[in-house]
């Protein structure tokens, strides 16, 4: 594209701004309002047929629709999204500030004080955009704009794209390594809010520290420490530096919710009059608890994506994009009977795939074979079962650890039911349905998604001593009922074989 274009009959392009990895932003004048406005030209991956690009760029332009509609101060103001050329084109406000990737190179290291209000202009915008089911994936210092002492967060649209598994190939990462959370490069699937948490706290540790925590000398090997090592204790961070770290916990389950994190980043920056919580240090390696929070992100097709960590010549990722993470409870519930608990006394966590004979995972899911996904889950067809042992945690007993983690995850599912809209689909989740009598304590939710991609999933999460199971099952053609039932029944087996 050319200086002087014009677009839509009404933006003329003046100057290139700046180039990234999928898009080019413009200086570009509104004819019609007389005024300048940024305009951000998207690039998709060449060698796509026209089936696949017309798909992505309707994909696109939905999900810019739906951020565009996001009304925050720290939330980049969209005024126009468009298709031209066979490419999807975004009008917004021009922000002549720099990024925060700019400032951290010309400054270094910014104060404890500043980052913290950077902090909380940043949580509340995700905050609001994970209520209305949006995620960014793709949170980073050089997707930040300063405008005077104001941070904002840019790029809603271009992160859909960056979490597309048909966009990622061998050539190399589509996205930002750094700061992609590690449950999204185990499984492929763990796209949640935890995650553009996850990211935020990379984000203001690598801008009070001036360094990335994770900084290697390639992209591999920052993979690689993102997914086996713990954040390096902050030494500038000052008050920052538990919350930063408690927020990169390998464990989304052991991750602070946000109302949590908004107080010890309000006690950071001297503007309210409170203790900051205390965070118990992160488990060592090996100890962080797979895929999501209860009720996993839920795909466009309805199906939750799969795929290892593949590493070699080629490097290839895949992770979700995520519709929706707020779901309502049906009315027609069935009650349920549940097994009695288990012995809690194990030596070391079972066998994922031994928690269901062939003739159990047949009735469950008929014609399926088990299926291992790394060392603690296991799949038959669209039926997941995880299981895992806590290991202690800050000098606590494992089975303290384990309530503590089962707690969290208790109000994790409990803050995001509700329901959810986008153009052209509607997500529910249930307020978590207490289990007496599986396991020590037990607690399910359903998810549901009407419209063009209508599907149901149910998550049953079940501790006994220091285990905790998680069950799976959905899809397309699933009912709620028939998903309790089956998530139910395969915990009930699992449970039972545990002891046998």
């Amino acid at each position: 594209m050319a200086d002087n274009t014009l677009l839509a009959g009404r933006y003329r392009l003046e100057s290139r701004l700046g180039r990234g990895g999928m898009a080019d932003v413009w200086r570009a004048r509104d004819e019609f309002l007389g005024r300048t406005v940024a305009v951000k030209e998207v690039r998709l991956p060449s060698g796509l047929d026209e089936d696949r690009r017309a798909d992505f760029c309707e994909r696109f332009l939905r999900e810019a629709r739906a951020a565009a509609a996001l009304p925050h101060p720290s939330i980049i103001t969209v005024h126009d999204v468009l298709r031209q050329d066979g490419r999807p084109w975004i009008v917004m406000d021009l922000i002549d500030g720099p990024s925060l990737e700019g400032v951290r190179a010309e400054r270094g290291p910014l104060p404890p004080r500043k980052v913290a209000e950077i902090g909380l202009q940043l949580l509340d915008a995700l905050c609001l955009a994970h209520e209305r089911g949006i995620l960014h994936r793709d949170v980073k210092p050089a997707n930040v704009l300063l405008s005077g002492d104001r941070a904002i967060l840019t790029d809603f649209g271009i992160a859909v794209l960056s979490g597309d598994v048909r966009l990622t190939s061998v050539e190399g990462i589509v996205g930002s390594p750094g700061y992609m959370a590690p449950e999204r490069l185990q499984d492929g699937h763990g796209a949640g809010p935890s995650s553009d948490l996850w990211a935020l706290g990379a984000t203001l540790y690598t801008l009070v520290e001036g360094r990335h925590p994770f900084e290697r000398q390639s992209a591999l090997a920052m993979l690689g420490a993102v997914l086996t090592e713990d954040v390096p204790p902050p030494r500038l961070a000052g008050p920052l530096g538990p919350v930063l770290v408690a927020m990169m916990n390998r464990n989304p389950h052991l991750r602070p919710v946000p109302a949590e994190i908004r107080r010890a980043f309000q006690a950071a920056a001297g503007i309210a009059p409170v203790s900051p919580p205390v965070f118990q240090p992160s488990p060592p390696a090996g100890g962080g608890f797979p895929s999501t929070v209860p009720g996993s992100t839920v795909t466009p097709s309805g199906r939750r994506r799969r795929g290892p960590l593949i590493v070699g010549t080629a490097l290839v990722l895949a992770a979700a994009a995520g519709l929706g993470f707020v779901l309502l409870r049906p009315g027609d519930a069935p009650p349920v009977s549940v097994a009695p608990s288990p012995s809690a006394t194990l030596a070391a966590a079972p066998d994922p795939c031994g928690l269901l004979t062939a003739e159990q995972a047949s009735e469950l899911v008929s014609g399926s074979k088990a299926s291992a996904k790394g060392a603690d889950t296991c799949s038959w067809g669209d039926l997941d079962l995880k299981v895992r042992f806590l290991p202690p945690q800050g000098g606590q007993p494992p089975e303290e650890t384990a309530k503590k983690t089962f707690a969290f995850m208790r109000r994790q599912a409990t803050s995001s039911a509700g329901t959810s809209a986008d153009p052209i689909s509607t997500v529910v989740k249930s307020a978590p349905r207490d289990l007496p009598g599986l396991g020590e304590e037990a607690f399910a939710q359903d998810t549901t998604l009407t419209g063009s991609f209508a599907s149901t999933r149910s998550v049953l999460s079940a501790r006994s001593g220091r285990l905790i199971l998680q069950v799976e099952y959905g899809g397309e053609s699933a009912t709620v009922r028939n998903a309790q039932d089956i998530t139910l029944k395969a915990a009930r087996y699992a449970m039972q074989n545990i002891t046998s």
